[in-house]
């Protein structure tokens, strides 16, 4: 049985053609929580190529410019990103690497459960150090350590830290915005299970 009032605003489990794990009570397929897609008018971009929920957008240049006047280049590398490219970037990637669903859905979300598909979620990088982008290595850059300061301020919130309860791998560089009714409803399943219910 699935508990739908543990599902994030406006989602629902489903299966996932290609991956055999079932989702569990909660509703998570292989650690990740469902998301429903972003409305596409609720999307503006940020940079090129690039596109956010536009309260997020809002909030990340403010705090890209508090960074700025502190002397850190916070990069943008990645934002909303559709069912369907999620659906690429999981599949195509785990057949390249030879992986499991399971080991796979440690790095990368299956299609319909990313937090990039809500167009809340960040993945963020620094300017000063881009050997860093998307590795654990970004936890000792000035980026990072600003994000651990200030992120709070500006309603961005780490994902997926070192220990986490959903038991996705440590992604520094992957943050969500939490600073909408909205996105707080999708984002509470996580908050509730990452504080211990």
């Amino acid at each position: 049985m699935f508990l739908p009032e543990l599902l994030p605003f406006g989602s629902k489990t489903q299966v996932v053609e290609g991956i055999d794990e079932q989702p569990g009570r909660d509703g998570r397929l292989l650690g990740h929580f469902p998301y429903a897609e972003a409305v596409v008018d609720q999307l503006v971009p940020v940079e090129a190529g690039i596109e956010l929920h536009r309260d997020a957008a809002i909030s990340l240049d403010a705090m890209r410019r508090a960074a700025a006047a502190d002397g850190v280049d916070l990069r943008l590398l990645s934002g909303y990103r559709s069912q369907e490219l999620q659906k690429s970037i999981f599949f195509d990637v785990k057949s390249e690497r030879n992986q499991t669903a399971a080991e796979r859905a440690k790095v990368s979300a299956p299609p319909g459960y990313s937090e990039h598909s809500t167009g809340y979620a960040v993945d963020l990088g620094d300017g000063a150090d881009p050997a860093t982008n998307l590795s654990a290595s970004f936890e000792q850059t000035d980026a990072f350590s600003w994000l651990q300061d200030h992120a709070a301020s500006y309603h961005f919130t780490l994902s997926f830290p070192a220990v986490n309860s959903q038991g996705v791998s440590y992604e520094p560089w992957h943050w969500r915005f939490e600073g909408s009714a909205d996105a707080l409803r999708r984002f509470e399943p996580a908050r509730r299970l990452a504080n211990g219910g």
